[in-house]
């Protein structure tokens, strides 16, 4: 289906929400495994079966190349000597930073944040942390973005209240609690307060993983930060010094974004069969490139069916951006898709691209039809008094604002995206990032999560397909889809 405005849609296929709504842990392993693929049966929806149209049989799209062999396991480095506050800066005009018989001690009376001079891309940490008697509440950051007097972005909780969130993750001075520990009993029980507690901290793409003394307590994918800095935190509380020791760093590269569309792709040379590069089209409608944008249209007159714009290579697991600006119709993003013969001229999962409330869900053509509706997770993820908040930055995501638009700080959105959303016919850009690993689907909207959900039947490996639904007038125009690959040096 397809969404007023332009928007920007990330998707994600990997398992991090199980069917019944509960997210299931990392291994405590040194290298990433495949996401738990064992989940209940999504619900079945009543889908309306598409009219068959026979035409001939596409080719066959190039099979997903084979996984390169890891690299050689980078070393440890130590990112704090024990003696000196190298490498370390306070962005702060308060808060008092010591280093004592080779601990970092901060003290203050304001909340504030000590954080490396170096900004980190991909890579593991590991520190330890001990709180104070009484009333305490610290983290660490992990890609923390730095401004003066103040730095927001992800953090791991050290939390010793009742509710025990320790090594869950918030979003620092923006989007508050993306993923609370609200009745995740084994990873609740991982911090001890009575003692130094060890945290891991895993930032891989746009995968975060956090352990607490060696618990798995969070598998998570979000897009809005790809790098940043290491961070120390003193909430605020007068008179409480918070220690911290034995800081460790694993440098694991870096990725970064590379088009399979964009502007610049759009005159490339053109393959057997290919109507832009890299990209074949089957079905109804048209699909034109004008000013690099790509423009999908399709009309009730015509009286045609579902087109579809597909990749002539297949993926595995992976992560695309999408950004798109919906005008009317009923759109989508195809992920681990099979090509056929007669309408829809697809099999597969595809995130949602319309004006409704599905945007960005997970509707499967060919199966079950809905499996994942946009917020499916918040009752089991979230407690009651948590969830007005997800929904409002929901449907302010939906209204196509960006990730800086939405913090309280205004002074932090940038001047472009306005200018990027004027005079575009009131439809907004939007982004969509859609994850792709193992079974498991994950999608944003705006950097707003969507769906997070596991796909028990997905296929192994599958193109991506931008579609256009039959039989309607419909007006779709993509800026450009982007595939996230590590950096090569």
């Amino acid at each position: 289906m397809a969404c007023r405005g332009l928007i920007t849609l990330n998707i994600a296929c990997v398992g991090n929400l199980q069917a019944d709504g509960t997210t299931p842990q990392p291994p405590a392993a040194d290298s990433p495994a495949e996401p738990d693929t064992a989940s209940p049966a999504p619900e079945q929806a009543n889908a309306t079966p598409e009219p068959a149209a026979e035409a001939e049989a596409p080719a066959e799209p190039k099979p997903a190349p084979a996984p390169e062999s890891p690299p050689a396991t980078p070393e440890r480095k130590a990112i704090f000597d024990g003696k000196s506050l190298n490498g370390w800066t306070n962005p702060y005009e308060w808060g008092k930073v010591e280093v004592v018989d080779g601990e970092i001690h901060l003290t203050a009376e304001r909340k504030f944040f000590l954080v490396t001079e170096k900004e980190y891309h991909d890579y593991e940490f590991e520190a330890e942390l001990k709180l104070p008697e009484g009333k305490s509440n610290s983290g660490f950051m992990a890609r923390g973005q730095v401004q003066p007097n103040l730095v927001f972005g992800y953090q791991a909780e050290a939390d010793p209240t009742e509710r025990r969130w320790s090594g869950g993750l918030y979003d620092e001075s923006r989007r508050q609690w993306l993923n609370p520990l609200w009745k995740q009993s084994e990873a609740q029980a991982a911090f001890d307060r009575n003692r130094w507690n060890r945290f891991r901290i895993r930032c891989v793409g746009h995968h975060l993983q956090f352990f607490v003394n060696d618990v798995p307590t969070t598998d998570y994918f979000d897009p809005a930060d790809l790098s940043g800095r290491i961070g120390l935190q003193h909430h605020g509380e007068k008179g409480q010094t918070y220690r911290f020791r034995n800081l460790i760093v694993r440098d694991l590269g870096e990725q970064e974004w590379v088009p399979l569309f964009d502007a610049t792709t759009a005159n490339g040379e053109l393959g057997e069969g290919e109507i832009i590069p890299g990209w074949k089209s089957v079905g109804g409608g048209t699909w034109t490139v004008a000013d690099g944008i790509l423009q999908g249209r399709a009309s009730v007159e015509a009286n045609e069916p579902n087109g579809l714009l597909y990749s002539t290579r297949e993926f595995t697991n992976a992560t695309f951006r999408i950004v798109y600006r919906y005008k009317q119709g009923d759109s989508g993003f195809f992920v681990r898709s099979k090509i056929t013969p007669a309408n829809p001229f697809i099999a597969g999962v595809q995130c949602e691209i319309d004006e409704t409330d599905d945007v960005a869900g997970l509707y499967q053509t060919g199966g079950k039809g809905w499996v994942a509706k946009p917020l499916h997770y918040l009752d089991t993820r979230f407690p009651p008094d948590r969830r007005d908040v997800v929904r409002f930055q929901w449907e302010q995501a939906r209204r196509g604002l960006s990730t800086a638009q939405r913090q309280n700080n205004s002074a932090l959105a940038s001047e472009s995206d306005d200018a990027d959303n004027a005079n575009a016919d009131d439809a907004p850009w939007q982004t969509m990032t859609v994850s792709v690993e193992g079974k498991r689907i994950v999608t944003h909207l705006n950097d707003c999560l969507a769906a997070d959900f596991v796909v028990d039947d997905l296929a192994d490996s599958g193109v991506i397909a931008l579609q256009l639904h039959g039989n309607q007038n419909l007006e779709v125009d993509f800026r450009s889809i982007e595939i996230l690959q590590p950096v090569r040096k």
